[in-house]
């Protein structure tokens, strides 16, 4: 099923095409959380995969590396358990191998961890053989074997050829990674045409690739109803709801310094899991500074549509990294697209309603209810039932009158023309008060 905005009543494909406008259409839904897709490039592991993994996943095996050293996907963890990983490196890179003469040890990917990988053979007793796989020096894999054919392949290497007939030690060597390039970007894009997920996060200096993204973000929103968003570092130019940047990087217990085009993964999570509520003020979990900016620098920064951490000083005692404000890059306000637009609050609930909608409409109505009064009315009363009235109640927006929702026939026998007034309920963000001493 398609999706998306439209103009004139002229569309071919059965769909859902949905627009958002302030003042005369504004609309959210039900709960949605979703995955948050993270691209790495890596030096091991299945190159051009969508791979999603847990706190519980066997980094090492997979990518090369313990979770420890993959910042992303670590910091990503604080912010949801739903992620998938996307290898970026070439699929052209070299795989590290090496022989006894006879037994021939291949790594199992191509790339230059392949080069960390050995192999021992130990010959034992009643002509059997102990084939021990090490990588980084340690032990991931012990196998007892009598013949070529017993022993199995793990995963860091492949066999082949013949046993040796006396010990021998295999240093893999030769492996090469293909650095990734704007066609691996361009790859990722393509590939996530058919993936479910809510947020691609990516922190990189390379404008050419935010542009690219961006790009596809808003071609997805626009043309295929597909409501992801892209969150990124440094990058108002993009002036878009569906484009997020981040301006600043925080330091964690311990010291660890976390770049900006790192804590994108934060966010980025944080921002998949979200649902009505906002992240103003969301603090950014076990973070105790962060790369400061002065007053004018952050009202400069929100005014340009960047998410900033700032330093907030509790009263308390008890001092805080927070989300300054959950906002996005748009700042191109019309009558028609007003700043409502840039808040991720609002705009999450903009995506709830027209997934919602989109699922409701392809699963209960598209070709199976009659385009007559009844039909659209029994429409009207699902939307308004499964979508609108549980956002009523959980205040996230105002109660509303059922004849502000309006279905109609459209321009063609098949087609049905919506309009919906409602009036969302942003979070408390700024207190304007007054003391009159006596």
């Amino acid at each position: 099923m398609t999706g998306g905005n439209w103009e004139n009543q002229n569309k071919v494909r059965p769909g859902a095409y949905i627009n958002f406008e302030s003042n005369d259409l504004v609309a959210t839904g039900l709960d949605s959380v979703g995955a948050v897709v993270i691209p790495l490039k890596l030096d091991w592991g299945e190159t051009g995969a969508f791979i999603p993994v847990s706190p519980n996943t066997k980094f090492k095996e997979l990518f090369g590396k313990v979770l420890g050293d993959l910042v992303p996907i670590h910091e990503a963890f604080k912010g949801t358990g739903r992620v998938i990983v996307y290898n970026l490196s070439g699929s052209t890179g070299v795989k590290a191998k090496n022989s006894t003469g006879t037994l021939i040890a291949t790594a199992k990917y191509a790339g230059t961890d392949g080069n960390k990988i050995s192999v021992t053979v130990t010959k034992g007793l009643k002509s059997t053989f102990t084939i021990r796989t090490f990588y980084e020096g340690a032990v991931v894999d012990s196998q007892i074997v009598s013949t070529l054919a017993e022993l199995q392949p793990n995963s860091f290497v492949t066999f082949s050829g013949t046993l040796p007939i006396a010990d021998a030690t295999l240093t893999l060597s030769g492996g090469t990674t293909v650095p990734a390039t704007n066609e691996s970007y361009a790859n990722l894009a393509a590939g996530l045409d058919t993936q479910i997920f809510k947020v691609l996060a990516v922190g990189t200096s390379d404008e050419t690739v935010k542009l690219l993204l961006s790009l596809k973000v808003k071609q997805w929103r626009a043309d295929e109803g597909k409501n992801v968003t892209l969150v990124t570092n440094d990058y108002k130019a993009a002036d878009h709801e569906g484009i997020v940047s981040v301006l600043n990087g925080v330091t964690l217990t311990g010291g660890e310094v976390i770049s900006a085009a790192e804590s994108v993964y934060w966010y980025g999570a944080a921002y998949a899991n979200s649902v009505t509520n906002s992240l103003t003020y969301a603090e950014y979990p076990g973070a105790i500074d962060v790369e400061r900016k002065t007053h004018a620098e952050i009202v400069k920064a929100l005014q340009d549509g960047h998410i900033v951490y700032t330093y907030n000083a509790g009263a308390d005692g008890v001092d805080r990294i927070v989300v300054e404000q959950d906002i996005n890059t748009f700042r191109s306000f019309t009558p028609v697209k007003n700043q409502d637009f840039r808040k991720n609050k609002i705009v999450r609930q903009m995506d709830i309603v027209s997934n919602n909608v989109q699922h409701i409409w392809s699963r209960f109505f598209i070709g199976k209810v009659n385009n007559n009064e009844d039909g659209r009315n029994l429409f009207k009363g699902q939307v308004m039932t499964v979508i609108l009235d549980p956002l009523v109640r959980r205040g996230a927006i105002e109660p509303y009158d059922p004849k502000d929702i309006v279905f109609m026939q459209g321009a063609e026998k098949d087609a049905v023309l919506a309009n919906m007034g409602l009036t969302f309920v942003d979070a408390m963000e700024k207190l304007y008060m007054t003391v009159e001493c006596k």
